[in-house]
């Protein structure tokens, strides 16, 4: 049963819905950006103001009844801040005659949007990690994000031949805003050069639940304390439940969630392995679920045959680890993590460390398993005998220490997860957590939309 977590605001009254282009004019704005993941408005709250009234008064032990002299230079001094947090995070941007203003976001990317839907079906932190290791770790962190290691300077290849992967940026992008009309809305890499940072604009994505048959909702009555569920694509009953809701879940079959890394799987087949190209930095938290398609990001991009030069810690295959030739297999040992985890299954085996070379540390120790194995845990997903065979077989030839033991290319590896899920069906259902952002209601109405703070 999925248990209602995720906590409802009341209304707001402050909220009032205008557009982004009022963010020349006013320093506050909330206005809709996007569709949230279950189909609600996702608005941005930009607070931008500044109270220099309250402060000035306190520090001046002002009583009620002001003088007409400090009225006048209180509102002086209100007039220039105002109009100091107007053009404050505005950037203007492009050639003379396209010139376009964004505003751009106290918070990055990822600290408005947070984790992928595939990361929080999945687990950002790969199965093969320990709970404790992650607990005790100085950078927790380090087991979802790219690690980027100087590994290519211990192999000839890329280094005689000038190629290295590009290093990605999407995780810590700022958003931009488009403030001007029709200008999109875009993630960008840091950096003072502002042209050579619009170049490198990617245009936002915004992730759908929508697509998928089994996605629910699952509220916690305020009052009655009932909980019930319904369909996140009918909109009106989800609306309706929201209305008397205290809290919200949101959750999907494992069947659904598996067929989705076997989607994903030939996604990467044709956008990476068609070309002899390995993504190599595949894990949940490089995973777009859109509307109409799943895809992988921020891949490192490496030529099969070459040297990754970069890991996520957990989510690497062998060869990555050991500074090897990657091959499709490598991306391969990843997608079998997401089955794993999908499948809410157990590797085990025996653990050895290796010391590898990290970009700023010197070296990092990590530990892995040479020949792991999988356990499918009855009372956590009832599955026949042969099932349970089928699946373990097929996760544990995927996660071979030796790529050429593993499925050659991931669509090899979707075929079969399609072959398992056409034979026996996959019981269970797996928590997605809710947002971005926190429900609120709109002011003078109960309309419902997923709010987005940035505060300068």
């Amino acid at each position: 049963m999925i248990e209602p977590r995720h906590w409802i605001q009341e209304a707001t009254p402050t909220i009032q819905l205008t557009s982004a282009q009022h963010l020349e004019g006013q320093p506050d704005a909330a206005f809709e950006l996007a569709r949230a993941p279950d189909g609600l408005p996702l608005v941005m709250h930009v607070r931008r103001a500044i109270d220099v009234r309250k402060p000035v008064l306190q520090a001046l032990h002002a009583d009620a009844k002001l003088t007409h002299d400090l009225e006048r230079a209180l509102a002086d001094l209100e007039r220039i801040t105002r109009a100091y947090s107007v053009n404050k995070r505005i950037i203007c941007a492009g050639m003379r005659a396209s010139m376009r203003a964004y505003y751009e976001s106290v918070n990055s990317v990822s600290g408005h949007f947070g984790a992928t839907l595939l990361a929080r079906m999945l687990g950002a932190v790969s199965p093969m990690v320990m709970p404790e290791d992650v607990a005790a770790a100085r950078e927790p962190s380090r087991f979802e994000n790219s690690a980027l290691f100087s590994m290519a300077d211990l192999a000839g290849s890329p280094r005689e031949t000038g190629k290295t992967a590009p290093i990605t940026f999407g995780r810590n992008a700022n958003l931009w805003i488009g403030v001007s009309r029709d200008t999109p809305n875009l993630a960008v890499a840091a950096g003072d050069n502002v042209e050579a940072r619009l170049a490198s604009g990617r245009p936002l994505v915004f992730e759908s639940l929508l697509a998928v048959r089994s996605a629910r909702w699952h509220v916690r009555e305020r009052h009655t304390h009932r909980t019930h569920d319904g369909k996140i694509a009918e909109l009106a009953a989800y609306r309706k439940a929201l209305q008397s809701a205290e809290r919200l879940s949101w959750s999907i079959s494992r069947v659904d969630a598996t067929k989705l890394v076997a989607e994903l799987a030939r996604s990467v087949d044709r956008d990476w392995h068609a070309r002899r190209r390995v993504h190599a930095d595949l894990k949940p938290g490089n995973v777009l679920l859109e509307q109409s398609a799943i895809r992988a990001f921020d891949a490192l991009d490496v030529a099969e045959g070459e040297v990754s030069p970069g890991i996520t810690e957990g989510w690497a295959a062998p060869e990555q680890i050991f500074v090897r030739p990657v091959t499709p297999a490598t991306d391969v040992f990843a997608l079998a993590l997401m089955a794993v985890s999908a499948l809410s299954a157990a590797i085990f085996g025996e653990e050895s460390a290796v010391v590898v070379p990290a970009v700023g540390e010197g070296r990092r120790r990590l530990r892995m398993m040479k020949n792991p194995e999988i356990w499918l845990d009855p009372k956590r997903i009832e599955l026949p005998d042969e099932a349970r065979v089928a699946w373990r077989d097929l996760l544990v030839r995927s996660l071979s220490f030796a790529p050429e033991r593993r499925p050659q290319r991931a669509r090899e590896l979707a075929d079969r997860m399609d072959e398992l899920l056409d034979r026996w069906e996959l019981p269970g259902r797996l928590e997605v957590a809710c947002g971005p952002g926190h429900l609120e209601f709109f002011v003078g109405s109960r309309e419902p939309a997923w709010i987005l703070d940035d505060r300068s």
